[in-house]
Order: structure tokens, then C-alpha cells, then sequence
């Protein structure tokens, strides 16, 4: 489902007028309409903001799998505002905010040095998904994830 009809099942499913969803989000009618229209999307603070407001993940706003991962780093994209954004209109992409801002990646790495940068977030990175990667277990297999993710095929 795109974002403009993710944003018209919010509004419809809490029986919401354009005005009603307007003042919640601090817009005007006319903006709502444009996004449920398609003619423009909302910028990353908005979208955050629908996303806090009505309790909606930044994946169905973003209209990605649950489960979306920066195509760089690998990072988890769970919040909007983890997401990077193209220059012309601050558009989501799939990277996150650490590897592109403003349609530009943020580094000029390569893979190998992007498998040492993540591992400074190994402990992290166990904790949070309950395993006991070592740091030689977790570079083999940091290579071979992120050789999957669109920058490095």
C-alpha cells in the first residue's frame, strides 16, 4: 500500500475529516488532501508525526517490509526518522540517516571498512538480538550481509 492510501486508512479508519486530521498534525486540509492525492508526500517531520500521532510504524507509512535495513550498513530502519533522504524533495530511501543525507552517501567507505565501523556496535548488537557473536564470527558474517545490500552488489 502506498503512503497516500496508508495515510486516507488512517484517517478513514478513526472517522477523521482532512480538517480533523489537519489540526492533529498542525497542517492544513489542503496538505492531507495533497498527500491522500499522491501530488506531494509528507516531508520526514510529518511523517514522524503521523507516525507518533497515530501509532502507525514508519514501515507501513514508508510502505516497506517490516524488517527494512539500511542498504549500506545494514542498521535496522524501525523509525522514520532513521531514514535518509533524497535532495530534490526529502523523500525516504533506503538507507538510513547515517549513510545518505540529502540524495548523497555520507562516506565513501568500503566494504571492509564498513564490517570494522559496525563492529564497534557488537555488544549493541547482541543485546539487543540476544545472541554471542564473537568479533571474528561477526566479521565473517557482517561480509556477507552487507555483500548482499544494494550498495555493495
Amino acid at each position: 500500500m502506498e503512503t497516500k492510501d496508508v495515510i486516507a486508512d488512517i484517517r478513514k479508519s478513526r472517522g477523521m475529516t482532512q480538517d480533523d486530521m489537519a489540526a492533529r498534525l498542525f497542517v492544513t486540509r489542503q496538505a492531507v488532501s495533497r498527500w491522500e492525492s499522491g501530488e506531494t508526500t509528507p516531508n520526514i517531520e510529518t511523517l514522524k508525526a503521523i507516525s507518533k500521532e497515530f501509532n502507525v510504524s514508519a514501515n507501513t507509512l514508508l510502505n516497506l517490509p517490516d524488517g527494512a535495513v539500511c542498504q549500506s550498513c545494514g542498521m535496522d530502519l524501525t523509525k522514520v526518522e532513521d531514514f535518509g533522504t533524497t535532495e530534490a524533495d526529502g523523500a525516504h530511501t533506503d538507507y538510513c540517516r547515517y549513510c545518505m543525507q540529502k540524495g548523497a552517501f555520507t562516506h565513501n567507505r568500503s566494504i571492509d571498512e564498513q564490517v570494522e565501523l559496525n563492529l564497534h556496535f557488537l555488544d549493541e548488537y547482541n543485546a539487543a538480538k540476544r545472541l554471542t557473536f564473537t568479533s571474528d564470527e561477526a566479521r565473517r558474517e557482517l561480509k556477507t550481509h552487507l555483500a548482499g545490500l544494494k550498495r555493495w552488489r
